[in-house]
């Protein structure tokens, strides 16, 4: 009876874990982790749209990170990024990653704090790698388009 009991809290505790956003709680602010170039994340209906103009991208459920977007370029050049961004639960960031790893959040949104239109930001792209990831734990319905300008491909 005993061994039952342990067998049961043991599969009970798993299959909590199993269905944990923790890591997306616990990577949220570390810097280290979102600059990987790996991805993680756990996401339900979500649709990613790219043309040489930005992306946009809606998830009804997302935790972790993933990245959006991605350019290397020759020379340090500044672009302009026209952003719509709102979520319905939960927490959420656009960030920026240059070629050294460095992390800079370019807009932070929650259910309680949805940017009001169209918010525009100047971005420093370095010479290298850049990415654009978004961030994020407990999030329900994302809704981000993303424009670009200044950006020379």
């Amino acid at each position: 009876m005993k061994k039952h009991k342990l067998l049961m809290i043991m599969l009970l505790c798993l299959l909590m874990m199993g269905c944990s956003n923790e890591f997306a709680q616990r990577e949220y602010d570390s810097d280290q982790k979102i600059a990987q170039t790996a991805d993680r994340y756990a996401e339900s209906n979500s649709t990613l749209n790219k043309d040489k103009d930005g992306f946009s991208f809606a998830a009804s459920e997302f935790d972790g990170r993933e990245t959006l977007w991605k350019d290397t370029v020759k020379e340090k050049q500044d672009i302009t990024m026209e952003i719509s961004f709102s979520v319905s639960g939960g927490k959420a960031k656009v960030v920026h990653i240059d070629e050294d790893g460095n992390v800079t959040t370019i807009l932070e949104c929650t259910s309680e704090t949805v940017a009001d239109g169209v918010v525009t930001k100047e971005v420093s792209l370095s010479e290298g790698k850049n990415r654009l990831k978004i961030v994020g734990y407990d999030c329900r319905d994302i809704d981000l388009e993303v424009s670009l300008s200044g950006n020379e491909e």
